[in-house]
């Protein structure tokens, strides 16, 4: 049987990790028969963890990145996809199983998009076509789509703030997914993130099982 990649999209505060959590439960529910493999990224690899490590830092601490710091950040980011796909992905896909990613490549895109504004032309395309010939594209991707203040509102809750966590920047991310979604709508699924976190799960839900259900 061929595995399903599905990854969940959206930018901070969007609730993706509450929606990961409630579709892994539900489909271990519904499918019981079915592996189902549970990820994200950053993950744990050494690449991940600098990541994280750099991602924890309040943004603007050391002033505005250099060129070159964008690019290697960028590049880690890319890494820890590889690692990813390799340790994690194609092998649980090979096996048959439902991966389903709280955040992925479209990510990537859409972050560092930002960041390498004036650096390199149309970014986000630019990132793209680099992955595109070693990347393995989801078969569905959900993206939780918020308004960024709405989305800072929420994790204004939450111990710690990431470096991405500014309205600006995340008002250029949420139209770098918007745009994403609109060159490809037979991949994303478009969901409110404003709702009630069961009526955006079963959402994702609904979404994924007719997914399912073509495979």
């Amino acid at each position: 049987m061929k595995g399903q990649l599905i990854t969940l999209e959206g930018i901070d505060g969007s609730g993706k990790g509450t929606v990961a959590q409630y579709i892994a439960s539900r489909l271990r529910e519904t499918m019981p028969e079915r592996k189902l493999v549970l990820t994200a990224e950053p993950t744990t690899g050494q690449a991940g963890r600098m990541l994280r490590e750099e991602l924890a830092r309040p943004g603007g601490e050391d002033g505005e990145p250099s060129t070159a710091m964008r690019m290697q950040e960028l590049f880690l980011f890319m890494a820890d996809h590889a690692y990813h796909l390799s340790e994690t992905v194609i092998p649980a896909l090979n096996s048959g199983a439902i991966v389903l990613s709280d955040r992925y490549a479209d990510s990537t895109a859409a972050y560092q998009g930002v960041t390498l504004r004036g650096i390199v032309p149309d970014p986000v395309c630019w990132i793209q076509n680099i992955s595109r010939p070693w990347n393995v594209l989801p078969d569905m991707t959900i993206l939780l789509v918020l308004d960024p203040l709405a989305a800072l509102k929420r994790l204004r809750s939450r111990p710690g703030r990431d470096k991405f966590e500014r309205q600006e920047f995340l008002q250029h991310v949420d139209g770098n997914f918007r745009r994403m979604a609109a060159l490809e709508p037979e991949r994303f699924v478009q969901i409110d993130a404003a709702q009630d976190a069961e009526k955006v799960g079963n959402a994702a839900m609904d979404a994924i099982l007719r997914l399912l259900e073509r495979c």
